[in-house]
């Protein structure tokens, strides 16, 4: 039996000249069951209800534990059940809460909401005309990173900030670009190093930086600093994808690291998790939406059919189920693993399998594919030798419900040198396991 590496992980590596291999909107998981060929299923990723349209494009979600609030940031108003007050900025807004108010940031003005949304002043002294870059809490501190690497911190239970309450980044004098809690510490991202803070138990001094934990890594961009699987998960500035660790460990490849250099604008991300996955989403304008999957250690695209990306660029778990918002609407979804589909909107899913021609060409007279399908459906093949492109029909396998193999034959003999095969599902109403390919063999 000839097993072909299909839809092995997402990887497009152009200035490599290689060909692309996609594993759009399915993800890896390790087969249990004994039925895969290579020993791995392609799942198909979860699909998106709709919950509620708050009308504008969603600038971030947040759940406040102590209230039971769901709090969501669409347009210039901070939501509740209601708009409950107005937020100035544009952009992605970091928020979060401590037990006596929450606090985010919209565009560079800080805000805090209890029972009324309103600005936090600045101090007079405060460099960089009070802008402040990110936000996050530790220990009810509300932390304010400026772009000077400046950070005020404001005491638990108060809304204004004492102007002596701040402290510097101190390894290089390079920009802040963000700042994040991780366990009882918080890390503060500069453009060209990375810093640890602690507490101190110190009232009149409450934080200090841990000796010895500095890194010679900056951060490209603030909205993709995420806590993540136990870590914390970063761009840095040498457009790779980083894991917190004893020394930071590179997560991308060449082929993403490549994408996220060719970025049209700054990336963000936001993480979620399903069914013992969990999930990096990272958004890269102008190149896509890729998923980093910590169980599998791999990548995958996730798209929405028609756009240029997938819609949901943030979210947030509440008992259990996670809700996304739109960026380009105001739609907030709850990301489900039963829906076969996006609010309505096909799933397209995508995998592709590259086989290289050595020596005398051989026939292809084979092609089998083992799926498992919600319903009855039509599995969609093609493929390209080459230099050629891809053809703009496809050939349907007609495969049942719930397990089949389906079966093209004569697909004739191969140029060199390589066979790029394709396997996709469109049905809006179907959800697809492939299980592997294999050419000129029969399945079992």
């Amino acid at each position: 039996m000839a097993i072909v590496p299909l839809g092995i992980g997402s990887y497009k590596r152009s200035d490599g000249l290689v060909p692309e291999v996609v594993l759009r909107n399915m993800y890896l998981e390790a087969d249990k069951s004994g039925i895969s060929p290579d020993k791995t299923l392609r799942i198909q990723r979860p699909g998106l209800v709709l919950d509620r349209d708050y009308g504008s494009p969603i600038r971030a979600t947040h759940y406040r534990t102590n209230t039971g609030e769901r709090l969501v940031v669409a347009g210039g108003q901070l939501y509740n059940t209601a708009a409950i007050g107005e937020v100035g900025g544009t952009g992605v807004v970091p928020i979060v809460s401590t037990q006596f108010a929450t606090a985010l940031v919209s565009g560079t003005q800080p805000y805090l909401y209890n029972t009324t949304v309103a600005p936090v002043v600045m101090p007079n002294d405060a460099p960089a005309a009070g802008a402040v870059r990110d936000v996050d809490q530790l220990n009810n501190y509300i932390l304010l990173l400026q772009p000077t690497g400046r950070f005020y911190w404001i005491v638990p239970g108060q809304t204004t900030i004492d102007p002596l309450n701040f402290a510097t980044a101190e390894s290089l004098p390079d920009e802040g670009i963000a700042l994040r809690r991780l366990g009882d510490e918080f890390w503060i991202f500069g453009a060209e190093n990375v810093e640890v803070w602690q507490p101190t138990g110190d009232l009149d001094l409450p934080f200090a930086r841990a000796a010895g934990r500095n890194f010679e890594r900056g951060c490209l961009y603030r909205d993709t600093v995420r806590r993540f699987d136990n870590t914390l998960v970063w761009i840095g500035d040498d457009y790779q994808v980083y894991r917190a660790a004893n020394v930071p460990q590179v997560i991308s490849d060449a082929g993403l690291s490549e994408r996220i250099r060719k970025a049209a604008s700054d990336c963000s991300a936001w993480t979620f998790g399903i069914d013992g996955h969990s999930f990096y989403v990272l958004r890269i304008p102008g190149q896509g939406t890729f998923a980093y999957d910590a169980s599998t250690q791999s990548w995958s695209e996730f798209s929405t059919l028609g756009a240029a990306m997938w819609l949901p660029t943030s979210g947030v778990q509440i008992g259990g189920v996670t809700y996304a918002g739109s960026s380009e609407d105001g739609r907030l979804w709850r990301v489900s693993g039963d829906a076969v589909n996006d609010d309505g909107t096909a799933i397209e899913c995508v995998v592709t399998a590259t086989v290289p021609v050595l020596g005398k060409p051989p026939r292809n007279d084979s092609v089998s594919v083992g799926v498992g399908v919600s319903a009855d459906c039509d599995v969609l093949l093609r493929w390209r030798d080459g230099q050629d492109d891809f053809p703009a029909y496809y050939d349907p396998v007609e495969v049942r419900a719930p397990f089949d193999v389906g079966t093209l034959y004569r697909l004739g003999q191969p140029d060199q040198p390589y066979r790029t095969l394709e396997v996709s599902k469109i049905d809006p109403n179907v959800r697809i396991r492939i299980a592997g390919l294999v050419v000129n063999d029969s399945w079992a």
